[in-house]
This record gives C-alpha cells, structure tokens and sequence, in this order.
C-alpha cells in the first residue's frame, strides 16, 4: 500500500519522506531495529 503510493509520487516527479517508526513497547522491548527494518521492506 504504501510502497504503490511512493511509486506512484516518485513517477510524478515528487520528492518523497517515508516515516517508519516503533511503539514504545516495541522500543522498550529492544527490537526497535527489527521493527524499522520490516515497515521499510514493505515499502
């Protein structure tokens, strides 16, 4: 979903930001870079 709409700004000639981030769970629990890694691929 977010990766066709990145796709779709870049072909437009549109400079694009893509925000990943974690919950504050997932920041306590340490897997803050498991987490970043995965929302980036699904981009």
């Amino acid at each position: 979903f977010v990766g066709d709409k990145v796709d779709y700004a870049l072909f437009k000639g549109l400079k694009v930001v893509v925000c990943v981030g974690e919950m504050l769970e997932q920041r306590e629990f340490g897997s803050t870079m498991e987490v970043a890694a995965a929302q980036t691929k699904a981009c």
